[in-house]
């Protein structure tokens, strides 16, 4: 069965070329051209399509209305083909629900090959978008490091201590007579410790305070 597809596009040479890419392909059909959004909303209304290509940049709003608009009605799947190719587009067109997101210097070849990977549950991306979802990754993953540092340095100087004392081989009996304490306060310490460094004994903790640069 054919796969139908519509194009939200606003440049009339751009819906030409697009119209020619899905007419000569296999297995493709055209649905439905719209050249603005509200055009967009009325055809895709009377004819919902299995695939959209949807520019951002439209006369009367943006593309990604259209993307809300489709997910609200139908299981249409929405694959944003622009020009844009900056961070905040390429983040905010995924939030809102776009399958993937192409920019216009993409093939004709490759248009065709990524409307039929989105329909198969893919997500395709242009190299440029695929490098900023990369850097929001790793921003991501540092983030959480760091607030995981600032979560374990909220030791406090007596728990250092105990660790301390731990990484010399002392045990809690030896390390509550050195610091004054006793040994039910050391393993009341302890635990607190455990919950912090999200550790289950003591070598666990000695380890990680190792890894942290502690002692």
């Amino acid at each position: 069965m054919a796969i139908s597809v519509g194009i939200l596009e606003d440049d009339a040479d751009m819906r030409a070329y697009l119209k020619g890419v899905i007419e000569g392909a296999d297995g493709l059909e055209l649905c439905f051209i719209a050249k603005n959004l509200s055009e967009a909303r009325a055809r895709h209304k009377a004819a919902s399509c299995d695939l959209c290509l949807v520019d951002i940049q439209l006369p009367d709003g943006s593309g990604l209305e259209f993307i809300r608009h489709a997910r609200q009605t139908g299981p249409t799947k929405c694959l944003i083909l622009t020009v844009l190719g900056d961070k905040t587009s390429v983040l905010q067109a995924l939030q809102v629900g776009a399958h993937g997101y192409l920019l216009k210097d993409t093939s004709a070849r490759q248009i065709i090959r990524d409307i039929r990977a989105t329909m198969d549950g893919d997500a395709p991306m242009s190299p440029r978008a695929a490098a900023h979802l990369l850097r929001v990754f790793r921003e991501d993953v540092t983030e959480a490091h760091t607030q995981g540092s600032v979560e374990a340095n909220r030791l406090t100087e007596r728990e250092r201590d105990i660790l301390g004392l731990f990484s010399r081989g002392l045990s809690y009996k030896e390390t509550a007579r050195v610091l004054g304490l006793s040994q039910h306060t050391v393993n009341d310490y302890v635990k607190s410790i455990y919950a912090k460094l999200d550790v289950h004994s003591k070598s666990e903790a000695v380890f990680e305070a190792n890894a942290q640069g502690w002692l």
